[in-house]
């Protein structure tokens, strides 16, 4: 006989938390990198900070759609991935001013 609860543990949380404080945290320095080298790897980190969040962000939706597929707490998952996409549009935007300089 089968619980009716998820049998993927408790630690969702914390993992998810995990992934996002890495990928956070890659992104903001590759981004404060940026600013304190020259002109043309200033451009490269600044185009690349963004796209750390962009795949962090595509990482969490994928492990979304592998605890969905478990029966898994997915929610959990969804709301990381949800607010990885949202930092990526606040970096994206942040990055456009100095790209178009």
């Amino acid at each position: 006989m089968t619980s009716p609860l998820p049998q993927n543990g408790s630690n969702d949380f914390r993992a998810v938390v995990i992934h996002i404080a890495v990928t956070v945290i890659l992104g903001l320095g590759l981004l404060l990198l940026a600013h304190a080298s020259s002109d043309s790897l200033q451009t490269v980190l600044v185009i690349a900070s963004p796209i750390v969040v962009l795949l962090g962000s595509i990482a969490m939706l994928y492990r979304t759609y592998r605890v969905w597929k478990r029966n898994g707490r997915w929610q959990v998952w969804q709301g990381g991935a949800w607010f990885l996409l949202f930092f990526f549009i606040v970096m994206l935007f942040n990055s456009a001013p100095v790209l178009f300089e």
